[in-house]
């Protein structure tokens, strides 16, 4: 027992000796006095030897303990004589940690681990390292006090601040994570979920983008985050929170592209902030992506003159997967106005950037179908002919796309059932199997065929 208290009496005496401890900007590199820098060089020394040997081993518990009075004289007297300390610190007081007798020296060891991060911080924060100083610090103290979630994300946050785009895809998730816990425990508001959300995804899509090395550690941490986000990401409770982003910042290019992208991402399209969001950045950073957007959103809003307008100017991407789609709702908005021309057209220039996809054809298909009452003759013939040339796109759209076949069946019979019977063809002085131009709008050559 007495073991026990003089680890417990020598842990905590060695925390408060720093705090009494001189200016740290005066500290000499090496100790106070000259006898001090022998000492200090000695140990340094003596501990390194120790460490570099225990490492070889694969840190085997134990193995150190008879080293670790060398780097506790160190890291007492001599702080700014060597980064290491630090470095190895963490390790070593971690091996302390794990093999703590009891709960009380464990957590002792823990507040020694802390107070590495920080006397750490002090005489080897410099300008770029602090952040990952801080992250590192936030993680551990994570792993051994999980219910100290306030301080762990108070830690992990300011380590994001800090380092920004070059924060590390670990401590990213961890932050995330318990500003989730801290809203379940009620200690915060939801809003603290949908604001680490923004700050963390960006910093995930400028790795994803700028940062071939890791990578697939940022794609990976991503696909994490987005299924914990899932539960909070409701419209009711994204349009609040970035209603008044968008009020405060409304000149805010990239802030405008986030609204946008989140809002999409999420179905809340057809919310008024939306639109707002969508016109404005428009406005302020013309796109073909950003008219994409907004032809969509008009679309939907049944403004379809307007839709065409931006999707005219969405053509342009370069994502020929957006270009088709940018074609393919002009041809939707073309049907809705009567403008079958400009909708067959559009409907080809769709099926120009997806040859192997038969919806195009069935697009325009029906559009000769329901031509028929448009484009009525005198004789049965003539009123039922664009059946042929709607039959004939259904045909090349199931060549075209067998996927599609099981749709263009269904048209072909019921379409098919309307075609001119034997004797109105006769009567019309035409045989079965000749050529026949459909004239109208379509102007296209077909087959004649008698209903079966």
């Amino acid at each position: 027992m007495k073991t026990k208290l003089f680890v417990l009496i020598f842990v905590l005496f060695s925390m408060s000796s720093f705090a009494q401890d001189v200016n740290p900007m005066t500290m000499p590199k090496y100790g106070r006095t000259p006898e001090d820098s022998i000492q200090c060089l000695t140990n340094l020394s003596l501990y390194r030897e120790s460490f570099k040997q225990w490492k070889q081993n694969k840190y085997k518990a134990g193995e150190f303990d008879n080293s670790y009075q060398y780097w506790k004289w160190c890291f007492d007297n001599c702080p700014k004589c060597s980064q290491n300390i630090y470095v190895d610190g963490t390790t070593i007081i971690g091996d302390k940690i794990s093999s703590a007798e009891n709960e009380s020296i464990k957590q002792a060891y823990i507040d020694t681990l802390m107070m590495v991060y920080d006397q750490r911080l002090v005489y080897f924060g410099g300008k770029n390292g602090a952040g990952n100083i801080l992250g590192r610090k936030g993680l551990d103290l994570l792993k051994y006090r999980p219910d100290s979630t306030q301080a762990v994300y108070n830690i992990l946050r300011e380590s994001v601040d800090e380092d920004g785009n070059q924060s590390k895809d670990g401590v990213l998730d961890a932050l995330f994570r318990i500003a989730i816990q801290l809203y379940k425990n009620e200690t915060a508001e939801k809003d603290i979920i949908l604001d680490n959300y923004d700050v963390v995804m960006s910093i995930i899509d400028y790795n994803i983008a700028n940062n071939a090395k890791d990578k697939e550690k940022y794609v990976n941490v991503k696909g994490s985050i987005e299924s914990a986000f899932e539960p909070f990401a409701s419209c009711e409770d994204l349009i609040p929170l970035y209603t008044k982003k968008f009020e405060e910042s409304p000149e805010d290019v990239a802030l405008l592209e986030k609204i946008s992208y989140m809002l999409d991402n999420k179905g809340c399209t057809s919310s008024e902030l939306f639109e707002k969001v969508s016109i404005q950045y428009h406005s302020l950073n013309p796109s073909p992506e950003s008219a994409f957007m907004l032809g969509k959103m008009m679309y939907k809003k049944e403004n379809y003159e307007e839709a065409i307008k931006y999707l005219s100017e969405a053509v342009a991407m370069a994502d020929s997967t957006k270009v088709y789609n940018a074609y393919y709702v002009m041809a939707a908005c073309y049907r809705v106005l009567d403008n079958y021309p400009k909708a067959r057209e559009m409907a080809y220039r769709a099926a120009d950037y997806d040859t192997d996809n038969g919806e195009p054809l069935l697009f325009i298909g029906d559009l000769y179908g329901q031509s028929a009452s448009k484009c009525s003759g005198s004789t049965l013939v003539e009123k039922n002919c664009i059946y042929w040339v709607a039959v004939d796109m259904f045909n090349q759209a199931k060549r075209v796309d067998p996927s599609v076949a099981e749709q263009a069946n269904q048209r072909i019979a019921l379409y098919s059932q309307h075609f001119p019977n034997m004797e109105s063809i006769f009567f019309s002085d035409l045989d079965e199997g000749d050529d026949y131009e459909v004239g109208c709008w379509i102007n296209r050559k077909t087959k004649i065929r008698a209903a079966k």
